[in-house]
């Protein structure tokens, strides 16, 4: 089974732990879906954290918290089909979580070269879309595989002074990645009550001029509400500043790769 034409891949990546991948790639997720995009979403990470978000919780007494207690690992451990993992939020969005911490280890963290790009290919999805991919800090080689098998890569790093000595590192993986790849920075963690936040905002954006997303990501209490209900932020708060960020870099997404909007009743 083959990939569907025109299903486009977004990496989110980070030196940097803490800087709000698993939750950038659930509202993407979520978002987009509601604008009519087929979206699959991948959890790269061993935290497993990405259905939290989702609202896609399970009961079961080997699932801590709730999450999901099987996943792609586990598919891996018994050469199975990703897709027999896979679960379906009430807005549409395919979940592929990653599984339980135990299936972690029980698999290599190594992969040969290619080896996610040859396993994304043989997901069968359901026509053109988004395929998100949430990834363990780099330079996990899970993190640098998805980087360059993805259409755009989206680097986040916070608005602090850890994040202000990543430029060079930084280029050196944008010049790694295949010809064409398409890759912005954005800062998240962006908090104008904190004079340091706003200091260090400055400075990344003199460093990263037109790399950078014009929508930086806010501190906002209204993310952390809404996980605790299982939902995302602008359906929980739609008049919130980080449900404002969100839509905004939704349609960043959707302008760097070319998607064409739709209603649900059109698509």
């Amino acid at each position: 089974m083959k990939a569907a034409a025109g299903m486009r891949r977004v990496a989110l990546v980070s030196p940097l732990g803490g800087c709000g991948r698993t939750t950038l790639a659930a509202h993407l997720a979520s978002l987009l879906a509601e604008r009519g995009h087929g979206v699959l979403v991948i959890d790269l990470s061993a935290q497993n954290a990405l259905a939290l978000h989702l609202g896609l919780l399970e009961s079961q007494a080997d699932a801590p918290l709730g999450v999901p207690a099987r996943g792609w690992r586990d598919s891996v451990s018994e050469e199975a089909w990703w897709g027999e993992a896979a679960l379906e939020s009430s807005q549409g969005v395919r979940l592929l979580p990653h599984g339980a911490w135990k299936s972690a280890c029980s698999v290599s963290d190594d992969p040969p070269d290619g080896w996610l790009s040859q396993q994304l290919d043989q997901l069968d999805l359901p026509g053109p879309g988004v395929m998100l991919l949430d990834t363990p800090a780099l330079p996990a080689a899970l993190a640098l595989q998805a980087a360059r098998c993805a259409d755009l890569v989206l680097l986040l790093l916070d608005a602090s002074a850890r994040s202000l000595h990543w430029p060079q590192p930084v280029q050196a993986l944008g010049e790694t990645l295949p010809p064409g790849t398409q890759w912005g920075v954005l800062v998240t963690g962006v908090d104008a009550r904190s004079a340091s936040r706003m200091a260090a905002l400055k400075t990344l954006r003199e460093q990263w001029q037109q790399r950078l997303l014009p929508y930086p990501l806010h501190r906002d209490e209204s993310v952390q509400l809404a996980q605790e209900r299982g939902v995302c932020v602008h359906q929980h708060a739609p008049h919130s500043q980080a449900a404002h960020d969100f839509q905004g870099i939704a349609d960043w997404v959707e302008r760097q790769l070319g998607l064409q909007r739709k209603t649900r009743e059109s698509a």
